[in-house]
């Protein structure tokens, strides 16, 4: 149990003593005024501080395991290398506080407001509840894995090399965010907003893009083998260099987008939109472009061996030097496009259609 009773804290708090290394195991302070209170290092297991005001504690290094911080006040308050195992933390106002290092795993965190927080080093694996708000939080190097944060904030966040494998986060915004060289396998990011996020280096197999909306997002170097970005909305995008083998993009709107040098070998990209997108030295064998619209286009050297155009619409593109060996190209539209140099061993013409069409023999 505890070393002092309720009054006790909140008299030496009103005194400006420090209660740093107390035993407070099991207290209850609930609804009470600590504004500022000394708890560095305090044991804290269990507490109830239920909607108790907490504004610019120091809980560095003190011990809530399974605290009960529902509806808690704790802005601008230092928590960092906290542990917060378990914490219920629903609805609590922790905007501006230091969690760098702090340890939130299994945490509750519906409705908790972490906007412009710091928790560089954290970790918060198997977190959940949804709507949390952490927009311009610094989330570097942090640690969010198997976490269900449906609907989150994370607008204008910094999480760079931060891991969200296999998190939920769908219906979410991370529109503007920094996850350069995050680790995103298997992560859920369903019908979320990723506007202007960066992506750079990530690694993101098998993630689940579905119905994204995301203009002018970057991409590059990315890992996104297996990703499925069927249905999402892409235009202006960067995957300059992406690793997209397998990846599945039906039915979606990479219109503008800058795929040169990507891998989409094996990918699927039925009935999808990609005018005016550069595919520059991409490697596109046997991707499956079937009934695309990809209408002025840039595939300049683009290694499209066995690749599956059937009813695409590719008049205007740039085909210079590119390899069409083997392409299925049944009902596709070369109309006015530029094929000098091209290879095309073993591709049938005869359905597509060619008129103003620059042949690979000039």
């Amino acid at each position: 149990m505890a070393d002092y009773t309720p009054e006790e804290v909140l008299n030496k708090n009103k005194r400006g003593d420090s209660l740093a290394g107390a035993n407070l195991v099991r207290i209850s302070l609930r609804g009470e005024d600590l504004t500022k209170i000394q708890l560095k290092g305090a044991n804290l297991q269990y507490a109830d501080l239920t909607s108790a005001t907490l504004t610019g504690a120091d809980l560095s290094d003190a011990d809530l395991s399974y605290a009960n911080l529902n509806g808690v006040h704790m802005e601008n308050a230092d928590l960092s290398k906290c542990l917060l195992t378990g914490v219920d933390l629903t609805g609590a106002m922790l905007a501006g506080s230091n969690l760098a290092g702090a340890v939130l795993d299994d945490s509750k965190l519906g409705n908790c407001d972490l906007s412009c927080a710091r928790l560089t080093g954290a970790t918060a694996r198997r977190a959940s509840g949804a709507n949390l708000m952490a927009p311009f939080t610094n989330c570097n190097e942090t640690d969010f894995g198997e976490a269900r944060l449906e609907e989150a904030n994370f607008r204008g966040a910094s999480m760079i090399r931060s891991n969200f494998s296999k998190a939920v986060l769908n219906r979410s915004d991370l529109s503007g965010s920094d996850l350069k060289e995050a680790v995103l396998t298997r992560i859920n990011l369903e019908e979320s907003a990723l506007f202007s996020a960066g992506f750079v280096e990530a690694t993101m197999i098998k993630a689940n893009l579905k119905g994204t909306r995301s203009s002018g997002s970057d991409f590059a170097l990315a890992n996104l083998t297996g990703a499925d970005l069927s249905g999402g909305a892409f235009p202006k995008s960067v995957f300059r260099g992406a690793e997209m083998s397998q990846a599945v993009l039906n039915v979606g709107n990479f219109s503008e987008c800058d795929l040169s040098y990507s891998r989409m070998t094996y990918a699927g990209a039925e009935s999808s939109s990609f005018v005016k997108s550069s595919f520059v030295g991409a490697n596109l064998k046997e991707a499956q472009l079937k009934k695309c619209l990809i209408s002025g286009g840039d595939f300049t050297a683009a290694k499209m061996i066995g690749c599956n155009l059937l009813g695409s619409d590719l008049s205007g593109s740039n085909l210079i030097s590119a390899d069409l060996s083997r392409a299925n190209v049944g009902g596709t539209d070369f109309s006015r496009a530029d094929m000098t140099g091209a290879t095309i061993v073993g591709t049938d013409f005869a359905d597509a259609k060619l008129e103003g069409t620059k042949h690979p023999a000039g």
